[in-house]
């Protein structure tokens, strides 16, 4: 084993024997909210929004992206366990800024020649948050959703 996965198992051990009442938090978050963003290992979305276990959905990928695989998760955050706002949350220094299409289609070319790569490719952080919210206003204007914007009425 690992040096790595010990450490992380072991943390988990005691992570899981000190849970305590928060196994019996509730499943839809409690807070009603969820937040995109970037998988950046400098950022801990848990400090920087203020949250405990059980208070919001959290979807990371890299670049904060409305990747359709981020909409399915809001989709069921949102349709099924009452979320009623979502944020996009990007930031400064983001290494998503230094990578293009072109360069991605060479380092990975069997795996990346998706819709996503083409729908949702590298662009500039000003337009990731654009298209994220015409991406997830897509969702949420769906006509069964019954709102006009991010957040549930």
């Amino acid at each position: 084993m690992s040096q790595i996965l010990s450490k992380v198992l072991e943390s988990n051990r005691k992570y899981a024997a000190s849970f305590g009442g928060r196994a019996k938090l509730a499943l839809p978050p409690a807070r009603r909210f969820a937040i995109l963003t970037c998988m950046d290992a400098r950022l801990d979305p848990a400090k920087y929004a203020g949250l405990a276990e059980g208070d919001a959905h959290v979807i990371r990928n890299a670049g904060g992206r409305a990747s359709d695989d981020a909409i399915r998760s809001l989709v069921i955050s949102y349709k099924l366990l009452g979320t009623r706002e979502f944020l996009v949350i990007h930031h400064t220094d983001c290494g998503m800024e230094f990578f293009t299409n072109e360069v991605m289609r060479g380092l990975l070319p069997s795996s990346l020649e998706t819709a996503e790569l083409t729908s949702n490719g590298f662009r500039r952080r000003e337009s990731w948050s654009r298209l994220a919210r015409w991406r997830i206003r897509r969702v949420v204007d769906h006509p069964r959703s019954g709102t006009g914007c991010y957040r549930r009425r």
